[in-house]
């Protein structure tokens, strides 16, 4: 019993941090909008930051007060159910309802791979997607990894 409230803490602080941790990533996200000048804003450090995990392509960004996104719409899509899916995790942890991770690793696949078939075929011409089809899957994405992260045997002795 002892191992298992152990177990259990151990599992609660992990979350709180990924919480955390994904929570800053998704506000920093939205880039310089929200408090720099619009003169600097294009050239501010928010940019620098994610430039080496997305392409920041103005045309496939977002604006967030008159500013572009720190990234582009699919990336907004990740970070922010990403970090969407830690809350809920929080918010649902007495109820007992997060799927196990075989589940989510299912799922989390099934997107992955919706997302490779979007940018290939959109590569290839065969469809062009919009800001919000690539923020749709990116959010699906983002919330099936925080999910498989977080799920209910994520934090077991096995792994």
């Amino acid at each position: 019993m002892v191992q298992l409230s152990a177990q259990s803490e151990n599992s609660s602080r992990a979350n709180l941090i990924l919480l955390i941790g994904s929570s800053l990533l998704a506000i920093l996200a939205l880039g310089p909008g929200w408090y720099a000048d619009d003169v600097l804003a294009p050239f501010h450090w928010h940019y620098s930051f994610f430039s080496w995990v997305c392409h920041q392509d103005p045309t496939r960004s977002f604006d967030f007060m008159d500013a572009q996104m720190a990234v582009c719409s699919r990336c907004i899509g990740i970070y922010g159910a990403f970090a969407l899916g830690f809350w809920l995790k929080g918010l649902t942890a007495k109820f007992e309802i997060w799927p196990a991770r075989d589940l989510a690793l299912r799922v989390f696949l099934l997107f992955l791979v919706l997302t490779g078939i979007d940018v290939l075929f959109n590569a290839l011409d065969v469809w062009t997607n919009t800001h919000y089809s690539r923020l749709l899957l990116g959010a699906c994405f983002g919330l099936m990894a925080s999910v498989l992260i977080s799920s209910r045997d994520s934090f077991s002795e096995s792994v």
